[in-house]
């Protein structure tokens, strides 16, 4: 978390900087967690000699765990308890047209993978006020650096090609409680500069919400790439042992007269040494010089240790992340509903953990809304009316989501 004021932040110079330090100490990390949820994990990248079997078996382990831990938060919609009727139907246009449900979703999710997700707030060409989930590469959050650490400012950065992907331009926009600050970056450049005067954004407020996944900023399974890496590893290497398996060798004693007439020619030692290892790895037969005897050559595996490691990794993998298997046969059977809860009591911790952090973002969310929107109806001289659209009774998000 960056913490400078917004006079800093406006400096091509520290700007600059400012971006320069996102992408090398945040984005590896963002894009790390992307490719562990769409199951491009580090056994993708792992190589072998040549010859030997390399199986490269991904799971999709950090998949399963933010979908699950997103879909139990915000699988049902929040419900907006809102008393003034006006209030109630202007607040509700504007959640219709911005798709309210599944933007939540979306934003929440990206919270659940990268451990932080952002709205950004904005007036389109037509005067309409739209809300839009951006991914956590896109955006920088700077923090005052007094003691109340509110939002100072934010960096939304994005980058221009041409057609065939060669890069013209880096960009960056600067938002503040009042105007957006436009800078530009072309290639050959190393220095952000300003491209034009202070633009009103129209809103009351920094139009970006910040939402982090949990007071720690990390996603829901950040913390457990190494199991997923782990147990990777242990099912592709059981891969691997099974083509040992089907490469068997057929070895012949008292045959290797055979293999020197196979082998007799010009070539010198190396040249004969290459073509039977060709012919080995070909034929799968060895001529040994023994006693007349034929035997397969295969890989002895101590399966029950193999698999037991397995099932250890599987365990902690779902046990750490508090996230529950349901394919797991404790789920399986006539349990009664307060056996289900304990079950799922890791999983409902996880969720209040997300709510504890969504639902400040939800009341700035709503309050510039109010203020830029609907503020001219009669019912939102204060805000009051609508600080409670979280509420600890039976409405609460939590009872709704989960």
């Amino acid at each position: 978390m960056y913490k400078f004021r917004k006079e800093q932040v406006l400096e091509p110079a520290f700007l600059t900087k400012l971006i320069k330090r996102f992408k090398q100490e945040y984005l590896p990390r963002f894009e790390k967690d992307q490719k562990y949820y769409k199951v491009e994990t580090e056994i993708r990248n792992r190589t072998m000699e040549d010859g030997k079997p390399n199986n490269k078996l991904a799971h999709g382990f950090c998949r399963y765990i933010s979908n699950m831990a997103t879909s139990y938060f915000m699988g049902k919609p929040i419900r907006y308890i809102v008393k003034d009727d006006g209030y109630k139907e202007a607040l509700a246009e504007v959640f219709k047209n911005n798709y309210i449900n599944a933007l939540n979703f979306k934003v929440s999710k990206e919270a659940s993978k990268k451990g932080i997700g952002f709205y950004l707030i904005f007036i389109n060409e037509k005067s309409q006020l739209r809300m839009k989930k951006m991914d956590a590469e896109s955006l920088i959050p700077v923090y005052s650096p007094l003691l109340d650490e509110f939002l100072e400012a934010a960096v939304r950065i994005w980058t221009e090609y041409d057609i065939d992907g060669a890069l013209e331009a880096e960009y960056a926009d600067v938002y503040d409680d009042s105007n957006i600050y436009h800078y530009c970056c072309k290639k050959g450049e190393m220095e952000y500069s300003l491209t034009g005067g202070p633009e009103a954004h129209m809103l009351s407020d920094i139009p970006v919400i910040v939402v982090w996944n949990n007071e720690d900023r990390l996603g829901d399974f950040e913390p457990h790439i190494s199991l997923n890496d782990a147990y990777d590893n242990a099912q592709s290497d059981t891969g691997n042992d099974m083509d040992y398996f089907t490469d068997a060798y057929l070895a012949i004693s008292g045959a290797s007269e055979i293999m020197l007439e196979s082998l007799s020619g010009d070539e010198g030692d190396e040249e004969k040494e290459n073509r039977a290892a060709k012919s080995l790895r070909k034929n799968r037969i060895l001529f040994l010089d023994e006693k007349g005897q034929a035997q397969w050559l295969v890989k002895q595996i101590n399966d029950a240790a193999s698999e037991n490691y397995k099932n250890r990794l599987y365990k902690d993998i779902f046990f750490l992340s508090q996230v529950p298997a349901l394919s797991d046969e404790s789920f399986a059977g006539n349990l009664s509903g307060v056996a289900i809860k304990y079950k799922l009591i890791g999983l409902e911790e996880l969720a209040i953990m997300k709510e504890n952090q969504f639902r400040s973002a939800q009341t700035k969310m709503i309050s510039i809304i109010t203020e830029s929107v609907v503020v001219a109806l009669p019912a939102f001289a204060a805000f009051a009316a609508i600080s409670s659209c979280f509420t600890d009774s039976e409405d609460s998000p939590k009872a709704e989501t989960t």
